[in-house]
């Protein structure tokens, strides 16, 4: 009987030994399995990760290096709002005020005590701007009359104004500020 007790007791010995190693092995094998799917990316994830950054720097491309025509017009449409300031501001205030173009600027004046165009200082508005690089005033028409750059266009105090044409070029491309008779601002495309 001890030779049956003492060989069922080596049994479960081995057994249990076996089990142990049976589920060494199964979780040596599980953390094998996880570490193969912790290692790296699979290729959908890696290609999906490219899109994104792809689509990342055609934004910030184009918000760091926008189309010349897209320049053109915002400079086109910052003009046009600031003369309709100045025609506001002159039937508002109730005295006149003009607008002198240049090649690469502009400035806005008002008439002082001896009469005289002196320019607008005190208002961040209407202050004297130059235009960004390579864009150029090249034509200006007042009532239909090709005009010096230098010549004053005059916004009334009445709210009638004289009718007018700008014209700004940023290499090649051209685009025309029309106001008419009560200072409204369009911007045409000449191309």
């Amino acid at each position: 009987m001890q030779a049956i007790i003492t060989l069922s007791a080596t049994r479960r010995v081995l057994c249990y030994k076996a089990y142990r190693t049976c589920i060494y092995n199964a979780v040596k094998f599980r953390m094998a399995k996880q570490k193969m799917h912790t290692r790296g990316f699979t290729l959908i994830e890696i290609l999906v990760v490219m899109v994104i950054i792809g689509i990342m720097l055609v934004s910030v491309a184009i918000k760091i290096f926008p189309d010349e025509r897209q320049t053109l017009r915002q400079e086109a449409e910052r003009l046009g709002l600031l003369l309709e300031q100045a025609r506001d501001e002159a039937f508002l205030s109730g005295r006149s005020i003009a607008w002198t173009m240049q090649k690469h600027s502009y400035e806005f004046s008002s008439l002082n005590a001896e009469r005289q165009w002196t320019p607008i200082t005190n208002n961040q508005i209407l202050r004297t701007r130059s235009l960004p690089t390579s864009i150029t005033l090249s034509a200006l028409s007042i009532n239909q009359l090709p005009v010096d750059l230098n010549t004053h266009l005059i916004f009334s105090p009445s709210g009638l104004n004289t009718s007018f044409t700008a014209t700004l070029t940023l290499q090649g491309y051209r685009l025309i500020l029309q106001g008419d008779n009560v200072g409204h601002v369009k911007i045409k495309d000449e191309n």
